[in-house]
């Protein structure tokens, strides 16, 4: 019985030792197998307008690029720089940059783009051009490596506005309370001012299209009011009512035939003969024609009232009547001494 125990505990101590290396050499195998595995990182790639995730030990830009085979030139703008490590955004971005020719406002310029269609080249803004211009590509067309040519026209549709003046109207307004012929402006005109809209379409700067669009007025214009008197001009001498065109404030003197005021004597050619052709008589008076033609008919009447020459007619002239002055004609030497000099209003008929 001793025997049969001693045996039984020598085989449990032997599997004891046996499960215990096992555990060991798992446990160092683990520890290996850690330390051997690569550490990888996850890195995304954004190439042009693709996008890749990948798993990575590489640490540059370089060997990473490298990994996934992809291929760069010398135009590609790469970030970070090849040469460096994946920061810590675990992001790499390549732009291919694509040659383009465009021809815009009649001038050929050339741009290295990492856009991907001519549209997107026009919405970065390099130049002053947008969807509206004109253009000789499809703008959804993808963009190659080499050989991309557009060709554009600006067009621009803008509103423009001018400024019209709108001249002011003249009303006459008859007022029978003002003398006939008296004129009053009651009423200043004003000039208006209108504004007037055109669409404009242009093609590289130069004018295509002119449509007029409407026109508002900006300032009213104000119309001029002209009062005229219809009264008719009248005196009234020792009681009759004599009517008149307007009236004139003169200097008179009076002249006869005798040698002292016409230096003439009877049978001297045109003795007696007035500048008219007519022989001179009372109610002939001397004018100067600039002021009164001749042939007016008139009544003077000195503007005290004191005398009245009564009607008579422009039918004379004399060196020393010049402007508002007149010289009436009497029958004698005498009545013109006393006629002397006067002031009187010469009405004109």
């Amino acid at each position: 019985m001793i025997i049969m125990k001693s045996i039984h505990n020598d085989k449990f101590l032997k599997s004891r030792c046996i499960l215990t290396m096992v555990i060991t050499v798992l446990f160092l195998l683990s520890i290996t197998t850690v330390y051997a595995a690569p550490w990888n990182e996850k890195v995304t790639i954004i190439d042009g307008g693709n996008e890749l995730t990948v798993y990575t030990s590489q640490h540059t830009v370089k060997d990473i690029i490298g990994e996934q085979g992809i291929e760069i030139s010398d135009t590609d703008v790469i970030y970070p720089a090849v040469s460096s490590d994946v920061d810590d955004t675990h992001l790499i971005i390549i732009k291919r940059l694509r040659l383009l020719d465009v021809n815009y406002r009649g001038e050929q310029v050339t741009y290295w783009t990492d856009a991907q269609t001519y549209r997107e080249f026009i919405k970065k803004g390099v130049i002053d051009a947008d969807e509206d211009d004109i253009f000789d590509v499809d703008l959804d067309e993808k963009l190659e490596a080499t050989g991309n040519k557009i060709s554009i026209i600006k067009y621009d549709r803008v509103t423009e506005t001018f400024e019209e003046t709108i001249p002011y109207s003249s009303t006459t307004v008859y007022d029978d309370t003002l003398d006939k012929g008296v004129r009053t402006v009651t009423t200043v005109g004003q000039n208006g001012k209108k504004i007037k809209y055109y669409d404009v379409e242009y093609r590289d700067g130069v004018e295509v299209s002119r449509t007029f669009s409407g026109e508002e007025v900006s300032v009213q214009p104000v119309d001029e009011v002209i009062t005229e008197g219809t009264k008719e001009l009248s005196i009234s001498v020792n009681g009759q009512v004599i009517p008149y065109k307007k009236v004139l404030t003169c200097q008179a003197t009076a002249y006869d035939l005798s040698f002292e005021s016409c230096g003439k004597y009877p049978g001297s050619p045109g003795y007696g003969i007035t500048a008219s052709g007519t022989y001179a008589k009372v109610g002939t008076v001397a004018v100067d024609p600039r002021v009164i033609p001749l042939g007016t008919k008139m009544y003077i009447v000195s503007t005290d009232g004191s005398y009245v020459y009564g009607y008579c007619t422009a039918e004379d002239t004399g060196g020393a009547i010049k402007g508002n002055k007149v010289d009436l004609f009497y029958n004698t030497r005498n009545e013109c001494m006393q006629f002397g000099r006067r002031s009187v209003n010469v009405y004109i008929l």
